[in-house]
């Protein structure tokens, strides 16, 4: 590790808090945005992201510090970008309008790491360790939780009288969105996180998502619709994708400086940031249900980056190994979270 990439446990927190309140102030433009149609909006966003690493990924190809990935692997991002454009920001931004944002967020954060976590333990072979166990009881909990807001929630951003189906379309939308972010993460990881740059393989995933929603949205939308888009909406829109990539990079920086417990419980913020903008800003319905799901969703990603004390035998064996001039290098499970940065 250069001295440039050093651990800093300050710097790795400030980085993770400056994370999730880029992904808020996101979340809050995007909230304000559900008037127009969610393609179109995922559509935008993507282009600052595009714009600003497609130039650095190029010249990282260029330069010869970073390879192009396999065709393979190409194919395997494609599938799960794909995936996460359509399932995952689409989704997510059309539940804004429904759920609202203080609900989508941790739903969506919750469905991602549950998910997570049992795809990496049953494909990828890893090992769940006793604190990600309780910290998937406790997001699982969490989503039960927050399940039982979600009528008073439609309620208040739709300003209607609440439909059961409407209810459960709209809290089935952020874990669906979350688990399409879960799968994308293992691909990145598995198939692609070791040939490319984290520069090529975003600008990649959003460009993908440009050529995906930018022809869907003449369709949900059309043309006219599109027209009507105000020069303030594309304002937020501008704003709310510069937010998106600089919010990415803090937390890979984070990830980089500081140990995964540290970056997840400061991006974990971004859930009580939400649900006070959602609360406050925006007139959703609060609740009991509401707070207990979210400082249960915090608990749970805090737990999820603990670690267990290893046994007495095995610091025994690890003090040998160090001894003996040996390197011990064994599996550990990445969190969702940190999947996304790699």
């Amino acid at each position: 590790m250069s001295e440039r990439n050093a651990p800093n446990l300050w710097l790795g927190m400030i980085c993770g808090v400056l994370a999730a309140i880029g992904y808020s102030l996101t979340n809050i433009c995007l909230r304000s945005l559900t008037g127009l149609d969610p393609i179109w909006v995922s559509f935008f966003k993507a282009i600052p992201t595009v714009t600003l690493f497609g130039p650095i990924a190029i010249w990282q190809v260029v330069t010869r510090r970073a390879a192009l990935p396999s065709a393979s692997s190409v194919g395997i991002l494609i599938a799960a970008a794909i995936s996460s454009q359509l399932l995952g920001n689409a989704l997510l931004q059309w539940s804004f309008g429904v759920i609202g944002v203080a609900m989508s967020v941790p739903l969506c954060l919750g469905g991602m790491i549950v998910v997570g976590v049992f795809i990496s333990k049953w494909f990828l072979q890893e090992h769940l360790t006793r604190w990600q166990t309780w910290g998937t009881g406790s997001l699982v909990l969490a989503l039960v939780v927050l399940s039982m807001a979600g009528g008073g929630a439609v309620q208040s951003v739709v300003d209607e009288k609440s439909r059961w189906w409407l209810t459960a379309v709209g809290i089935l939308a952020p874990i669906s969105s979350g688990v399409s972010y879960a799968f994308l993460s293992i691909a990145i990881r598995r198939g692609v996180s070791r040939e490319a740059s984290m520069f090529m393989t975003t600008a990649l995933i959003c460009a993908i998502g440009m050529i995906i929603l930018g022809p869907l949205s003449l369709i949900t939308a059309g043309v006219e619709k599109i027209a009507q888009t105000t020069w303030p909406q594309y304002g937020v829109l501008l704003v709310a994708g510069l937010l998106n990539a600089g919010a990415f990079v803090a937390l890979t920086l984070s990830f980089r400086y500081a140990p995964v417990i540290v970056g997840n419980a400061a991006n974990s913020l971004q859930n009580p940031l939400s649900a006070l903008a959602g609360v406050y800003l925006f007139h959703e319905a609060d609740s009991i249900n509401l707070k207990i799901g979210v400082a249960l969703t915090v608990l749970g990603v805090v737990l999820m980056g603990l670690r267990d004390k290893p046994r007495s035998g095995e610091n025994d064996r690890h003090a040998k190994n160090t001894h003996d001039g040996e390197t011990e290098s064994s599996p550990r499970t990445n969190s969702p979270v940190e999947l996304e940065t790699s």
